[in-house]
């Protein structure tokens, strides 16, 4: 085949197989959320942002009303769980994570490994910025702003902004 009509052949194979691919993904994408809209009971209002990038893991995860997830990790353990409020503005990139390996034996045979496990509390009304990490067994109050990139290892009281690593709050609202 000349290099012309093999050119020409690709730049009409290039946008079908592109349309076809985000075709395929869309779907998945609608597959994805019906799932999770049904194993984790979420209301009709819940919003996904990015749900090719929205990961949660576990059977423990309530959300509230008017609540929305743009993309990261939610994850509960076996006897732990992740619950948070109504109309919760959650950013990119965040991670919600019950349950974590234990220090002191956090790696080898799985069998001999520890997890720590504890509730995490998100109250209504917050809002959790980008890149923010939550550990196992934090408490966050209602109305709260939580900065982008930072650490939640302590508990937040409501009403504060609170930024960081490790977060701190910086002021009541």
């Amino acid at each position: 085949m000349k290099k012309h009509v093999k050119a020409r052949v690709l730049a009409f194979l290039k946008p079908l197989i592109r349309n076809e691919i985000v075709s395929i993904l869309d779907d998945l994408d609608r597959a994805k959320e019906k799932s999770y809209r049904k194993k984790y009971q979420l209301p009709e209002s819940f919003g996904f942002g990015r749900i090719r990038d929205i990961y949660f893991m576990g059977n423990n995860i309530i959300i509230g009303e008017y609540s929305y997830f743009n993309s990261g990790i939610i994850q509960s353990g076996r006897s732990s769980k992740v619950q948070i409020g109504e109309w919760c503005a959650i950013g990119y990139n965040v991670n919600i994570l019950a349950a974590t390996h234990d220090p002191q034996k956090a790696t080898g045979p799985r069998s001999e490994r520890k997890i720590i496990e504890k509730d995490i509390v998100i109250g209504d009304r917050c809002w959790i910025g980008s890149n923010v990490f939550i550990r196992e067994g934090v408490r966050i109050g209602d109305d709260v702003v939580v900065g982008a990139n930072s650490v939640v290892t302590k508990d937040i009281p409501d009403q504060s902004i609170a930024a960081g690593v490790p977060a701190k709050v910086i002021r009541k609202k």
